[in-house]
């Protein structure tokens, strides 16, 4: 939405989809998958929407957090039950690698608009992703095969309470993302269309 709005603004803009590096793979050490549900992300007031569909999760289900904003919560709340603290690099993948499920929410400021790295950094690693429900999200996955996606925090409640207690469903989904994102959406892939735009950028 962004790049319709600069290019209305005379600001030639396009958009590039973020991507999955396959080669975090080789470098995580071998590790069991045995956290049921996850969450690897920030908590702030930029994500009001998102938080409040992490802390329905987690008031059914035990949610294990990764990230930073624990230290702005209440004392006591929901997500600070199970929060484990900031992860970067190899430990931040290595987070998803361990989980099952994970939950993704955008920040407010994407709109209707899916576009953040746990999309694919979640599918990378081989975790069933459970987002929320975006108008592109399609062109990114199949949506019911490849990922889930709710359009409340009940409907996100459902879909975890669902795929916990079906754990092979819940694979099948899970290694149907992971395959495309690591066919679809690798770096190789993204440089070749920025290549593109600079080359018509070069000839006009």
């Amino acid at each position: 939405h962004f790049v319709e709005r600069f290019n209305a603004a005379g600001v030639k803009s396009h958009y590039q989809p973020l991507a999955f590096d396959s080669r975090v793979l080789d470098r995580l050490e071998a590790c069991e998958r045995n956290i049921e549900l996850s969450f690897v992300g920030g908590i702030s007031a930029l994500h009001s929407k998102g938080t409040e569909v992490l802390a329905q999760c987690a008031n059914s289900i035990q949610l294990d957090i990764w990230g930073y904003g624990a230290e702005g919560l209440p004392e006591g709340h929901v997500l600070t039950r199970h929060h484990h603290g900031p992860v970067f690099g190899l430990d931040l993948f290595a987070a998803f690698a361990r989980s099952k499920i994970t939950l993704n929410r955008h920040i407010d400021v994407a709109e209707n608009n899916a576009n953040n790295m746990r999309l694919y950094e979640a599918t990378g690693c081989g975790a069933l992703l459970i987002t929320d429900a975006k108008d592109n999200l399609h062109e990114l996955f199949e949506v019911g095969k490849e990922v889930l996606t709710y359009g409340s925090p009940q409907e996100a409640v459902e879909l975890a309470e669902y795929y916990v207690t079906r754990p092979d469903e819940a694979r099948v989904i899970a290694e149907a993302g992971q395959a495309r994102t690591l066919g679809d959406h690798s770096y190789e892939k993204r440089m070749a269309m920025t290549a593109g735009w600079l080359e018509e950028a070069l000839r006009t």
